[in-house]
């Protein structure tokens, strides 16, 4: 019965055309010719096959270098992302693209559709300006937005699968790598909350890499054009295009930040002087993480953090928004403490996630870790995240706090700082791009930037403690108005979390789909 009500219900959507053939297309290619590629021609002529890197630590720093970047570009800008959304951040960034558009820069974009959003008409108006192509990473077949629970229910196989990467490349020369989707949260923007994030800038050869991971999804077959849905009228999308751009282009939000420092950011990325030249490469999973035919899921990330970790001799220092280590990461983590490596891991409390479910399979994993050796933080929602050196925030005031960063530092010399969370969708389920660095300078600068994250004013440091009974308890251990706490509860998590924790933690196979 439900499947002939799905089958009702589906019936006369908009649905993706068959016969579209979409047309095969490259990064460019010849940085040189353009002025980003002038600007660094010497610098990279000092340090033959490494790229330079740039820590973006606060989120209007990384807002406006994209934007930077953007108004820079003169041949190519290829943009991929897993949230765009067409609030303050992502209207005033998408102005920024389609402003290079006008001026005949050729603007791909790829956006995948679990939460994609745009409708259907603006969509289509975007994909619609003659220097534009906007494809669509694994799209639900049926257009109706009403239609995807049930879509999702009958195709979790498939639909399950995202894409989770976030790259920005300009002229094939310069981009942004890192944790950050593009909306309002996790640039400082207004909101009840704000994540806590880091990018890079990169330069040189990895950006090249990054963009022909870029092209491997654009002619791949599970990212489809949005040319090919068909049913949406560009022209009803008009009057929404406008007014996005209108939104992105005035008023209080990123415009007026941009304008006041746009010269100083323009200069700071024709600028190589204070970048970071090392050897390093952009990594990403292919478009189709597994073939029908393969025993196992590509892993590409997985395989190149397990490399750089069993390697590791003195300290790792782990910090993920998700955190779902299995009994496998249990085991491999533990053995890393056991043979004397320093392990450190910072992940959200559960009063600071903005997934609960991801906390719930989490949690079981904290006192096995902690017994084994490994230094377990939790970040708390009010902590202070880190903000520009000069100038506002883009939204005046606090808000509440969530880690959104996916980084790891080995032994204070190699770096990863990408999409790829520590848990079982990272690994096998989701696409997931990022750079991996070989620069002690690099991870200095970086460790520099976290120490505060793990600091007793903004994580709690979860410990083992005898109770009376002689059983071991989890103790939060922190400081308040810069006194020392102790807590032996979830800190301000509150009865409906904890509840939700519970109820999560009763649906079997959940964990494999966090």
């Amino acid at each position: 019965m439900a499947l002939a009500l799905a089958a009702i219900l589906l019936t006369g959507c908009a649905t993706i055309r068959d016969d579209y053939r979409p047309t095969p297309s490259a990064a460019f290619e010849r940085p040189a010719e353009t002025t980003l590629g002038k600007a660094y021609v010497a610098k990279q002529a000092e340090a033959p096959g490494q790229s330079g890197f740039r820590l973006l630590n606060n989120g209007v720093s990384a807002l406006m270098t994209r934007a930077a970047l953007a108004d820079l570009a003169e041949r190519a800008i290829d943009v991929q992302y897993y949230i765009f959304d067409p609030d303050d951040v992502g209207s005033f960034l998408l102005d920024r693209l389609l402003a290079a558009a006008d001026r005949g820069v050729r603007v791909r974009m790829i956006l995948d559709d679990y939460l994609i959003g745009f409708d259907e008409a603006t969509l289509a108006r975007i994909n619609a300006h003659p220097n534009v192509e906007l494809r669509i990473f694994n799209p639900y077949r049926d257009r109706a937005r009403w239609s995807r629970h049930l879509q999702m229910l009958f195709n979790l196989d498939r639909l399950g699968r995202r894409m989770h990467n976030k790259i920005f490349v300009v002229d094939g020369q310069a981009g942004v790598m890192g944790g950050r989707n593009i909306s309002n949260h996790y640039f400082e923007g207004a909101g009840d909350s704000n994540f806590r994030d880091i990018d890079l800038l990169v330069s040189g050869p990895a950006a090249a890499e990054a963009g022909r991971i870029f092209d491997a999804f654009w002619n791949s077959p599970i990212v489809v054009p949005v040319a090919a849905f068909g049913a949406a009228d560009a022209a009803a999308g008009d009057a929404t295009l406008a007014a996005i751009r209108n939104r992105g282009s005035s008023g209080d939000g990123p415009s007026r930040e941009y304008l006041a420092s746009k010269a100083e950011y323009l200069r700071r990325v024709l600028s190589s002087d204070d970048m970071t030249w090392a050897k390093g490469h952009a990594i990403g999973e292919p478009p189709v993480r597994q073939e029908a035919e393969a025993a196992k899921p590509s892993a590409a990330v997985a395989r190149a953090m397990a490399i750089a970790r069993q390697e590791a001799r003195r300290e790792v220092v782990y910090e993920a928004a998700y955190f779902v280590p299995g009994d496998r990461g249990v085991e491999v983590l533990t053995a890393l403490a056991a043979r004397g490596v320093r392990v450190r891991v910072l992940t959200n409390s559960l009063a600071a996630t903005d997934v609960v479910a991801v906390h719930a399979g989490y949690a079981p994993y904290r006192e096995a870790l902690i017994a084994g050796g490994v230094e377990l933080y939790e970040y708390r929602p009010d902590a202070d995240r880190p903000t520009p050196t000069s100038g506002q925030r883009i939204r005046i005031g606090r808000s509440e706090s969530a880690l959104h960063a996916k980084i790891a530092i080995y032994d204070r010399k190699l770096v990863w700082v990408g999409s790829a969370n520590f848990d079982p969708r990272s690994r096998r389920l989701n696409t997931e791009a990022g750079l991996l660095i070989e620069s002690p300078l690099l991870a200095g600068w970086l460790l520099a930037g976290i120490d505060r994250d793990f600091s007793p004013e903004h994580s709690w440091r979860l410990t083992l403690e005898q109770d009376g009974d002689s059983r071991r308890q989890l103790t939060w251990n922190g400081e308040r108005d810069g006194k020392p706490i102790r807590l032996s509860s979830e800190p301000d998590a509150g009865f409906w979390r904890s509840l939700r924790v519970g109820l999560y933690s009763l649906i079997p196979g959940l964990e494999d789909l966090l």
